[in-house]
C-alpha cells in the first residue's frame, strides 16, 4: 500500500512539472502558494487571488486610517470601513475609489449629536439598511438610517438579565431576517448576547464547548475532592468566546473563535437551534499544521478572527497568526490560501476583517491602516466554476473545468475527486477508479469498483457462466475419476492380499 502511495505521489508530481512547464503561472506572489494534497502534506499550487493593490484612507481622500477594525459591503456594494482610531465609519464604493459618505456624527430620537468611541463593528441589514453599530467604548450598539438618524440604542440590559459586574463591550453586531440583533462582547464566553427587534434582552446563542483535554480532565478529577476554599482559588475552566461571526441569506451564522489554548469550534456554522452543522465533519480551519516561528522557536496555532460568507457560499477564513485567508466551499473543502506576515504588496502585519465583493477580496490591516485588494484570477475562476457545478451535483458538466483546472496544477486533490465522480455519472467506472486512486478516495473507488463489477459481468455474462459450468463440469469429472480411481487401487491391493501364501 505505501509502496502505491509512493508511486501515486511521484505521478502526481511529475504531472505538476510537466504542466508547469506548458501553462503560465496563474499569479506570481513574492510568498508561497500552496495546497494540502491527500495525506495533508502541503504542496506549490497555483494562486486562486491575487494581491491587487493595498489602498489607505489617504488614497481615498480622507486622511490616514488608524486601527481599523472591521470591513462590510452592503446589498449596493458599498464598503464600510470602520475606522475605529478616528471614531468613524468611512464608506467608500466597491472598487475602493471613491468615498461615499463618513459616520461621524449621529443625530439621536431626540435631536441630539452623538459621536461614535473606538467603534469595532459594522453591519448593515439588506431588508431595511439599516446600519448596526458595535460602538466599542461608549457601551452600546447604535441602529441607524443611512443618513445617521439613530433609530434606536442598546446598551446594558437591566440587573437580574445580565451581570452588572460585567461592562457592556460590543465588538461585532449583525441582525437576522426578523430584526433580532447578535451581539459579540469582548468580556463574554457564553455566545452572542441576542436582542429582540425592540432592543429586548432574549439570552445568548451559540456558545462554544470547552475542549476535552488530560489538562481539563485532571482539573476536573481534582475539583471533585477539592473545597469550597480550594475551588474558589482554583482557575476557572471556561470556553473560549466567540470572535466574530457572519450570516448568510439563508439564515444560518457562522461564527468563529481564535482561542490560543483549544481548537474545538474554531469554527461553526449555526441553524435556529444553536447546533453546529459543521461539528460531525471533522474539517481542520487553518493550517493543518502548526506555524513555526524560527525567530521565537514557538510553534503558533492558527486563530481565525474574521469569518466571511460570499454570494456563492465560499467561506473565507482571516488567520491573525499568519495573515492568510482561507478559502473553502460550502462544504467545508479547501479551495485557496492566500496572503502571508510581510511588509510586501499581499503580506500583513496585524490582520483584523476581511469581506468579500464579486471577484474580489478585501483584507484589512490594523497595523499597515490599509485594505488591501485581491482578486480572482483565471486559476480560481475555474476552480470556482467547478466547485458549483459539483456541489449542485452537475459532476458531469463538471468534468471539463476540472480537467482544465488539473492542467494549472497536476496536485489540486478536489479535481480528481471531482472528476471521478463525474466519470462515474458518465458510465466510465474504469476512469472513476483511476482517479479516485489519484485523490485517495477509497469509498468513491469502491463504489466505481463496484459498478465495474457489475459492468463486467453484465457484458460478458455468457461466457462467465459457460467457464463457470466447465469448471463444476470438469470437477465433478475429476471428482468422480479419483474416485473410480481409488476403487481400482483397493481393487487390486485386495487381489493382491489374497493371492499371497
Amino acid at each position: 500500500m505505501l509502496l502505491k502511495q509512493i508511486a501515486i505521489a511521484a505521478l502526481a508530481a511529475a504531472l505538476s512539472l510537466f504542466l508547469s512547464g506548458s501553462v503560465t503561472a496563474a499569479a506570481e506572489e513574492h510568498y508561497d502558494v500552496y495546497h494540502y494534497d491527500c495525506w495533508s502534506e502541503p504542496v506549490p499550487s497555483q494562486a486562486g487571488y491575487t494581491a491587487e493593490r493595498a489602498v489607505s484612507g489617504n488614497d481615498l481622500g480622507v486622511g490616514n486610517f488608524s486601527e481599523p477594525a472591521d470591513i462590510f459591503r452592503d446589498s449596493h456594494d458599498r464598503i464600510y470601513i470602520v475606522d475605529a482610531g478616528n471614531d468613524r465609519i468611512v464608506v467608500t464604493d466597491a472598487k475602493l475609489e471613491t468615498v461615499e459618505k463618513v459616520f461621524d456624527t449621529f443625530t439621536m430620537p431626540d435631536g441630539s449629536e452623538t459621536t461614535l468611541n473606538s467603534p469595532q463593528g459594522v453591519y448593515v441589514a439588506p431588508e431595511t439598511e439599516l446600519l448596526y453599530i458595535a460602538d466599542y467604548d461608549n457601551s452600546r450598539v447604535l441602529i441607524s438610517d443611512y443618513e445617521g438618524s439613530v433609530q434606536r440604542e442598546i446598551t446594558k440590559p437591566d440587573p437580574g438579565l445580565f451581570s452588572q459586574d460585567l461592562t457592556f463591550l460590543p465588538q461585532k453586531v449583525i441582525a437576522d431576517k426578523a430584526g433580532n440583533v447578535y451581539v459579540v462582547l469582548g468580556n463574554i464566553t457564553t455566545g452572542a448576547a441576542i436582542f429582540s427587534s425592540d432592543g429586548a434582552f432574549q439570552g445568548y446563542y451559540g456558545a462554544n464547548t470547552v475542549q476535552t483535554t488530560p489538562e481539563v480532565i485532571v482539573d476536573h478529577f481534582w475539583k471533585m475532592f477539592s473545597t469550597d476554599e480550594m475551588r474558589s482559588r482554583q482557575a476557572r475552566t471556561v470556553p473560549s468566546g466567540i470572535t466574530n461571526f457572519d450570516l448568510d441569506d439563508e439564515g444560518f451564522i457562522y461564527t468563529c473563535s481564535q482561542s490560543t489554548s483549544q481548537t474545538k469550534d474554531t469554527v461553526k456554522k449555526l441553524n435556529a437551534a444553536g447546533v453546529d452543522l459543521f461539528s460531525p465533519l471533522g474539517i481542520t480551519w487553518g493550517d493543518i499544521r502548526s506555524y513555526y516561528d524560527t525567530n521565537t522557536n514557538t510553534n503558533y496555532q492558527p486563530r481565525i478572527c474574521d469569518i466571511e460568507i460570499s454570494d456563492d457560499k465560499s467561506i473565507n477564513c482571516l488567520d491573525m497568526t499568519t495573515g492568510r485567508v482561507f478559502q473553502y466551499d460550502k462544504e467545508g473543502s479547501l479551495l485557496f490560501i492566500f496572503g502571508s506576515k510581510s511588509d510586501q504588496l499581499g503580506g500583513f502585519t496585524e490582520v483584523t476583517a476581511l469581506e468579500s465583493c464579486g471577484e474580489s477580496i478585501y483584507v484589512l490591516d490594523k497595523q499597515k491602516n490599509t485594505v488591501t485588494v485581491f482578486t480572482e484570477t483565471a486559476f480560481g475562476s475555474l476552480v470556482h466554476e467547478a466547485t458549483e457545478l459539483y456541489n449542485a451535483g452537475y459532476y458531469e458538466e463538471a468534468l471539463t473545468p476540472w480537467y482544465q483546472v488539473l492542467q494549472y496544477d497536476g496536485n489540486y486533490v478536489r479535481a480528481y475527486e471531482g472528476i471521478a465522480a463525474g466519470l462515474l455519472v458518465k458510465g466510465d467506472q474504469e476512469g472513476s477508479m483511476r482517479y479516485a486512486k489519484l485523490a485517495d478516495l477509497n469509498s468513491r473507488y469502491n463504489k466505481a469498483f463496484e459498478g465495474y463489477r457489475q459492468e463486467w459481468l453484465s457484458e460478458h455474462f455468457t461466457l462467465a457462466a459457460a467457464v463457470v459450468v466447465l469448471i463444476a463440469v470438469t470437477l465433478t469429472g475429476l471428482h468422480f475419476y479419483r474416485k473410480k480411481h481409488r476403487r481400482h487401487i483397493t481393487k487390486a491391493d485386495t487381489a493382491e492380499r489374497s493371492e499371497q501364501p
